[in-house]
């Protein structure tokens, strides 16, 4: 069981271009720490009533504030692969927030306000409630919570001891 683990994990690192040694360590500290965590996956993609754009782009905000980047390129390949737009990214990743749409703004904002814990993200999530829906307020929720759990573990396992900042990259969607 603990070799076809190790192929998906294999696999996911081919998929991301991002070393998954992490999960190495908890595959080989506990093998039912490493399947409840894979459970935890799904949750870290739900999305229901959020519009893609917004998903995506309060995630790597969230990801922009607790992350020394690879999590945060990983989070701009996924939203390129769902169809955010190029220039839309490119605009994220440059900090061009004037280029946004106003409620991507907002998004990307609320994302990394709320990894910060800065007291802005309480207004931040009323205008954003006001406009999208607690519906959709739910999914951006979701999506900002699971993105911080990475690089926590990361760091909690001795894998961001050497942070840097690295440069975030849009590629066109595979």
């Amino acid at each position: 069981m603990k070799w076809l683990c190790g192929k998906l994990i294999d696999g996911g690192e081919r998929q991301t271009g991002q070393s998954a040694e992490f999960l190495r360590d908890i595959l080989k500290s506990s093998s039912s720490g490493f399947w409840k965590f894979a459970l935890f996956m799904p949750l870290s993609r739900h999305r229901a009533h959020a519009a893609k754009e917004l998903w995506h782009l309060a995630h790597i905000g969230a990801d922009m504030a607790e992350d020394c980047g690879p999590c945060t390129q990983i989070a701009v390949d996924m939203a390129a692969d769902a169809g955010v737009s190029p220039e839309t990214l490119r605009a994220v990743v440059a900090g061009r927030v004037q280029d946004l749409a106003p409620l991507e703004a907002l998004a990307l904002a609320f994302g990394k306000a709320v990894s910060a814990n800065d007291p802005a993200a309480e207004e931040m999530r009323l205008e954003l409630e006001a406009a999208i829906g607690p519906k959709a307020m739910a999914d951006l929720a979701i999506s900002i919570a699971t993105a911080r759990i990475f690089p926590a573990l990361k760091r909690a396992l001795g894998h961001a001891t050497a942070c840097h900042l690295v440069q975030v990259k849009v590629r066109q969607a595979a």
